[in-house]
């Protein structure tokens, strides 16, 4: 019966790991280094998160809007973002439901382009790895499996 408590653990593990929990900390510095991932806030409350490095994916919030696209140029005044294709709306579900529904990537708008200014960003977060967090969720995940597993083994 303890035999299949190994595979399961190291299963966890490499499952916390990969899936790991997240936090966000803020950059002390103020200036973006293209290997992070980070979150710019800017004073309109567009987010910017993801790599801002040249042709990297990011995701966009801007006015009740979510996007996904690519970085075109990043200089020191401005962040001119490319191909930036609708996800779903905040307060509107249809965009989700489209996507779902018709199992398509593309909703039928055109790709959007912003610019985003460098002098509007109020806060700059580098998303990083929480150990403590990715720790607990993978002991109470590898015990529930294991649990899950003795009680559907037993044959009573």
């Amino acid at each position: 019966m303890w035999r299949w408590l190994g595979p399961w653990v190291g299963l966890a593990v490499v499952l916390g790991v990969a899936a790991g929990c997240t936090k966000r900390v803020p950059v002390e510095t103020g200036t973006l280094d293209p290997r992070q991932k980070v979150v710019l806030t800017f004073a309109d409350g567009s987010q910017i998160t993801g790599q801002i490095g040249l042709d990297e994916r990011i995701e966009v919030v801007t006015q009740g809007q979510v996007y996904r696209g690519r970085v075109q140029d990043v200089t020191l005044d401005d962040i001119l973002l490319r191909d930036c294709r609708l996800l779903r709306s905040v307060a509107d579900r249809h965009a989700q439901w489209a996507r779902m529904i018709d199992a398509r990537h593309d909703l039928g708008e055109p790709p959007q382009e912003f610019t985003f200014r460098r002098a509007d960003i109020t806060r700059i977060e580098r998303v990083q790895l929480d150990p403590l967090r990715t720790a607990s969720q993978s002991v109470f995940w590898t015990l529930a499996g294991a649990l899950s597993a003795f009680l559907l083994a037993e044959r009573s």
